[in-house]
């Protein structure tokens, strides 16, 4: 088998895409969760029965967060579909796959709307 030389000069701009809509999926994923663990409702703690502290905890979700949630969500389901078609014409070579982060954020994204759609 012949080597040929890399006649790329530079970084394709669909690997570019792909990588940024990667980052920004996974990182909306992740603000999600986190404002969730905001949003739910609070229990009493280990600490909280053993002193024996009266605090009021909110038995209830915070809807207003769990709108943000949904934004979120919906924002990284899209730019997962972004970059899962960017990926899938871009799979022509070799070395070329599917980004399995893509994949993954997208599954977590349509399940959380789908509670989210379920549960309002």
């Amino acid at each position: 088998m012949r080597k040929y030389p890399e006649r790329r000069k530079a970084k394709d701009p669909l690997l570019i895409i792909l990588t940024w809509t990667n980052a920004i999926a996974a990182i909306g994923l992740f603000v999600a969760i986190c404002v969730m663990a905001a949003a739910k409702p609070e229990e009493v703690t280990f600490f909280d029965r053993f002193y024996k502290v009266n605090v009021y905890r909110r038995p209830y979700w915070d809807m207003v967060l769990v709108d943000y949630i949904a934004l979120l969500l919906l924002f990284s389901a899209v730019t997962s579909t972004i970059g899962l078609i960017v990926n899938i014409r871009r799979l022509k070579r070799k070395g070329d796959y599917i980004h399995s982060t893509l994949v993954v954020c997208l599954l977590l994204s349509l399940a959380g709307l789908g509670l989210y759609l379920g549960y309002t």
